[in-house]
């Protein structure tokens, strides 16, 4: 198996090596579409920008994007991931905090438990570095890992799920640029913000290098999506503002159309867009508010 090294070196973490990873590679699903979201939370699109990204700035290169795309207007994790992954606003899957009171998922649940409920031939895997994603949101699929704020863990265990195994919807998240923007300010002047950035996308170089040198890579067809949950401020987040709701939107792929997407994207367009890549049909029961974009 061979893995971008440069990639890890810049990640900031152990070299792949290191980790353990299998060299055994198995690869059996006839389901030849493939969706890869990548979530990095607290990204400023003008910081993502500002700083030293080629694997994002590759997808972005060859891909759609927009960096005027828009939250919800309750701009802290726990809202924006849900409108992200249920692909509904706040109004209807009732979390407006990170307490996740009112939540209403047994009505509009993520895109995952609507798979594994009515699509159990497809494959899914949700890998996060906050928790409450796997405990609250997506409680149902074939393999979730939770941990401690440890995106080294999430890009190695990324890295071994793509090489080892086969699935068809692969949720990536990483926290570390939203604690560095805590830490530091959410700013594109911000130096120890940036630097986060730049970590995090050596981190992700390392995940797509892996999807890239998969055995059958030339016959499947993958869609990467990778955006935001909020903006921020260097100050914080969490205020109905145009620093706080203005968020990227990347679309990468066979089926993508490349280029400027001109309209507003939103965090629920997200959902349609993934499920028109895994050819499955809306059901208008869902209530999904977003529409599909890039593709």
């Amino acid at each position: 198996m061979i893995i971008c090294s440069t990639a890890a070196a810049l990640s900031g973490c152990p070299p792949l090596s290191s980790l353990q990873l299998s060299e055994n590679s198995f690869y059996t699903s006839p389901n030849k579409r493939k969706v890869l979201l990548i979530g990095i939370d607290g990204l400023r699109p003008d910081a993502l920008e500002a700083a030293r990204t080629p694997h994002l700035d590759d997808l972005i290169a060859h891909g759609a994007y927009s960096n005027h795309a828009q939250s919800g207007e309750y701009t802290v994790s726990a809202p924006g991931w849900s409108n992200i992954l249920t692909g509904v606003w706040e109004k209807k899957h009732g979390v407006k905090d990170n307490s996740f009171r009112g939540a209403k998922y047994d009505r509009y649940p993520s895109l995952f438990t609507r798979i594994e409920k009515s699509y159990p031939s497809l494959s899914t895997v949700s890998i996060v570095s906050w928790e409450p994603i796997n405990d609250k949101i997506i409680p149902v699929a074939d393999k979730r890992h939770s941990n401690h704020e440890d995106d080294c863990l999430v890009m190695k265990l990324a890295v071994d799920t793509l090489t080892q195994e086969n699935h068809d919807l692969i949720f990536v998240y990483f926290g570390d640029v939203d604690l560095a923007g805590h830490k530091y300010g959410f700013h594109p002047s911000v130096s120890g913000y940036r630097k986060e950035i730049e970590e995090v996308d050596g981190q992700i170089g390392s995940v797509l290098q892996a999807v890239y040198q998969r055995q059958n890579y030339s016959h499947e067809d993958w869609l990467i999506l990778c955006t935001t949950d909020h903006g921020g401020r260097r100050g914080g987040h969490g205020q109905n503002t145009p620093q706080d709701r203005t968020i990227f939107y990347l679309a990468s792929g066979k089926s993508v159309n490349p280029g400027k997407i001109e309209r507003t994207p939103k965090q629920v367009d997200i959902v349609p867009t993934i499920l028109k890549h895994l050819q499955i049909s809306v059901d208008p029961g869902w209530g999904l508010d977003g529409k599909v974009c890039g593709l």
